[in-house]
């Protein structure tokens, strides 16, 4: 399964105010529900392989980090069971690319 989702906020060097925290994530949890709707039934287990398109390139660290958020996402909209390393195997780290008129996420999910 293949999801194209928004470019998640660089939250790796924030220190917002827990409030304001609590609407960019949901405002970014709106953004994705619009752009990938749920599936009918949860992958118990799966990989994940995820690219960036970004403005441009990142620490790799603050990369990341900037995962949280679209992780969160796929277990709040049931694409997975959980994020845990039990349910969820990353297939090599998150690449990145320029692309600075497309800014996504690419989240490739494989059933295991």
């Amino acid at each position: 399964m293949k999801l194209t989702l928004p470019l998640p906020p660089n939250r790796a060097n924030s220190r917002w105010h827990w409030r304001t925290e609590v609407k960019l994530k949901e405002e970014y949890y709106l953004r994705c529900w619009a752009a990938a709707p749920p599936p009918r039934a949860p992958y118990e287990r799966a990989q994940i392989q995820a690219t960036f398109y970004l403005h441009s390139l990142m620490d790799h660290d603050n990369l990341a980090a900037r995962m949280k958020w679209p992780q969160d996402f796929l277990v709040k909209a049931l694409f997975i069971l959980d994020d845990d390393p039990a349910h969820l195997e990353w297939v090599g780290f998150p690449e990145q690319f320029i692309d600075r008129k497309d800014k996504r996420l690419v989240i490739e999910l494989a059933l295991l």
